[in-house]
């Protein structure tokens, strides 16, 4: 493998280890989202994309980057939203640029029953880089928080497919941009909102026609899709194939690929059947069988 990634600034074996020495702390390390009792809880940032967005003026992609982030990963629980704070921490304070950011985000959430709560701005010159920003995202939510259930031999992993990048592995993605390795139109289809999947998934909960659900982020398919189901086989032919992720698959060698981006599936569903209702319900991201639990 290149380890182009950590030559980007980013080593996930030592995230791994990370969280392996973090462990300890209890049952929740490692799940999508945090449980404790009934209330359900994510909190999540877009890494490294913001940078590309904030400086092109694309405040809505920053707004539904962020809030896929959270309500995917508490989509990956069944719990039902109850609210969303966020954090901003800013160089320099930009009211007409920053407010923007906010009022999508709220628009946006408002589209999924969510309500933006509030939140924090921070002035950090001494930690921001002038002309950027950081931002992170929370949720609350409630439900009975499920990491998987009854899980057996044969039943089949489903496919959401992708927007494309959505907010990983911008590191990477910078990189190549500023070698010249990835054009300017390459560029602009990797800066693409992230598609939100969690009022859709929440629905196939509440019917009962999944058994585990896994968010696609950071760290690839195979080691996010592992957190819910232990073992499993995908077909990787049966991946939704996108120009630019394929051409970051060439870039990087598939091994690599695998570990940092998703293949054109941005969700994974365990089920016992690939029903008409999850057919229906989840047709806008072209649902597919993909693979099998073992």
């Amino acid at each position: 493998m290149n380890n182009l990634y950590e030559k980007s600034g980013v080593n996930l074996s030592e995230a791994r280890e990370l969280e392996r020495k973090i462990s300890s702390i209890g049952d929740n390390i490692g799940r999508f989202a945090g449980i404790n009792g009934n209330i359900v809880s994510t909190c999540d940032g877009i890494g490294t994309k913001i940078i590309p967005l904030y400086k092109r003026g694309l405040y809505k992609t920053i707004a539904q980057d962020l809030a896929a982030a959270n309500l995917n990963d508490l989509a990956a629980s069944g719990a039902k939203v109850l609210g969303f704070l966020d954090y901003i921490a800013v160089y320099k304070l930009e009211s007409e640029r920053i407010s923007q950011i906010i009022l999508e985000l709220a628009n946006i959430l408002k589209e999924h029953s969510c309500p933006l709560l509030g939140g924090e701005t921070a002035e950090t010159p001494d930690l921001i880089t002038e002309g950027n920003i950081d931002i992170s995202g929370f949720v609350i939510g409630e439900g009975n928080g499920v990491n998987s259930i009854n899980l057996k031999e044969g039943d089949l992993i489903i496919g959401l497919k992708s927007s494309g990048v959505h907010a990983n592995g911008f590191s990477l993605v910078r990189k190549f941009y500023t070698d010249g390795m990835l054009s300017e139109k390459e560029f602009e289809e990797t800066l693409k909102p992230s598609y939100i999947y969690y009022s859709k998934v929440l629905k196939l909960w509440e019917k009962g026609l999944i058994k585990a659900a896994a968010n696609i982020t950071g760290g690839g398919i195979y080691s996010n899709l592992k957190r819910v189901v232990p073992e499993f086989e995908l077909d990787p032919n049966s991946f939704e194939k996108i120009p630019v992720l394929e051409k970051l698959k060439e870039l990087t060698g598939e091994e690599e690929f695998y570990q940092v981006f998703n293949p054109g599936i941005g969700f994974c569903l365990a089920a016992e059947s690939f029903s008409e209702d999850i057919k229906q319900i989840c047709g806008e991201f072209s649902p597919r069988i993909i693979g099998r639990v073992l």
